[in-house]
């Protein structure tokens, strides 16, 4: 299991420091003209316009699912006192699952971004609404790429083996929601960016006091 030291926040924070100002380049820059193209390119396609003109929010029901069988691994192995991979993996999901949706909830109305297909049929709503919890303004960050990397951070840590999976597996989601105009691309770096630091400050305070072989001290 991957230790959380003061250089890894150092790192994040580093990271931090210089994704703001390429969020903000998105911004000004890059978000408009590269949704514009996706609608007038992508959906001038029939075919993918109809299949992803509805597509489900399934995000609560994966944190839901997510806490209930890391709840099930948990309560399960520790009765038992196994505290291995395993159950400190379920243990972490159970807090990083819904910590990770509240957090979206709270920064979507903190922030107050249109929603990228509303602003497309509706260009006068575009901008940063702040905490006006406006309808259709829910954009920014990315729920679906904050709390999705949030898991896979988790599963990372703890599974070194799944890494490739893992990124392949964050990648195509962050391309799959700027290709059917859910998001800007800003949405999408920021949610990933928050993801991981929160599953980080999540384990650093959960697993504080953990020892390298994985039994707590």
């Amino acid at each position: 299991m991957t230790d959380t030291s003061n250089q890894t926040i150092k790192r994040m924070i580093t990271t931090g420091v210089v994704l703001a100002p390429v969020v903000v380049f998105c911004i000004l820059y890059l978000d408009v003209p590269l949704a514009h193209f996706i609608r007038d390119y992508l959906y001038a396609n029939a075919h993918w316009s109809r299949t992803t003109s509805d597509l489900p929010d399934l995000l609560l029901l994966v944190v839901l699912m997510s806490m209930a069988g890391a709840f099930a691994i948990y309560l399960r192995r520790s009765r038992h006192a196994i505290y291995d991979r395993l159950t400190l993996f379920a243990r972490e999901v159970l807090w990083v699952a819904p910590s990770s949706y509240l957090a979206k909830a709270l920064l979507k109305i903190v922030f107050g971004r249109s929603n990228t297909r509303c602003w497309l049929r509706d260009p006068s709503i575009y901008g940063f609404h702040w905490f006006q919890m406006k309808e259709h303004c829910e954009g920014f960050p990315s729920g679906h790429m904050l709390v999705i990397t949030a898991l896979l951070a988790v599963l990372w840590r703890f599974y070194p083996g799944s890494r490739i999976l893992v990124t392949v597996t964050g990648v195509l989601l962050g391309f799959a929601l700027i290709a059917t105009n859910y998001h800007f691309l800003s949405d999408v770096l920021t949610g990933a960016y928050l993801g991981v630091l929160l599953e980080i400050v999540l384990f650093r305070l959960l697993f504080r006091k953990q020892a390298p072989g994985g039994a707590t001290s």
